[in-house]
């Protein structure tokens, strides 16, 4: 009776130990899941919010609105996730047409829900004159080449690169807060109708 009963409790002992060893190693994984499982999901929102932002650009071409409307298109995007500590900055460039690079044409897009139209600063024309992106180089949306040339070339691509913050949850996995970046591009649709700015 004796042996069998320190058999028992030696038994318990054991998976005691063997639980106080493997539990902390459970719990880190079921964590780092839940992270990097949050991580995938702001970035794959973040993605398609920019892509649908760049889909805007390109229908809206050389109207002076074209600039606050892929901001609000990407608004909509985000949902929940339109917060000055998450979006860092929105730049609206032209690529390379050839690569898809970014290049120095572009209006750079601060999110503040302070001011009214909540980006600094303002693109939009409707309560006065807009003001495009710093640096300005690509400027007013009416520079935007949307004529379709012979040869079927001369179409300017639209570039949208989102830089947002990525926020720990749990504290527990390294290196998961930090700035992150999501890039669309898309070629601006032909103004085949002359319609213009």
């Amino acid at each position: 009776m004796k042996k069998r009963l320190r058999r028992i409790f030696g038994e318990r002992g054991a998976a005691i130990v063997e639980m106080a060893i493997v539990l902390p190693l459970l719990i880190v994984l079921v964590f780092g899941i839940v992270e990097y499982g949050l991580l995938f999901k702001e970035k794959l929102t973040i993605a398609s919010a920019a892509t649908s932002a760049a889909r805007t650009g390109a229908t809206m071409g050389t109207r002076a609105e074209a600039d606050i409307a892929i901001l609000r298109a990407l608004e909509a995007g985000l949902y929940d996730q339109v917060d000055a500590s998450v979006l860092i900055s929105v730049d609206i460039f032209k690529a390379n047409p050839g690569t898809g690079a970014k290049t120095t044409f572009l209006n750079r897009y601060i999110y503040n829900p302070a001011v009214s139209c909540k980006w600094v600063p303002c693109p939009d024309p409707t309560p006065g004159p807009a003001v495009y992106g710093s640096p300005s180089d690509w400027g007013n949306p009416s520079v935007r080449d949307t004529t379709l040339d012979p040869g079927g070339g001369g179409l300017d691509v639209l570039g949208i690169e989102v830089v947002y913050h990525h926020s720990a949850v749990t504290g527990m996995i390294p290196g998961i807060e930090r700035d992150l970046t999501e890039l669309a591009r898309v070629r601006l649709e032909p103004d085949v109708f002359g319609t213009g700015p």
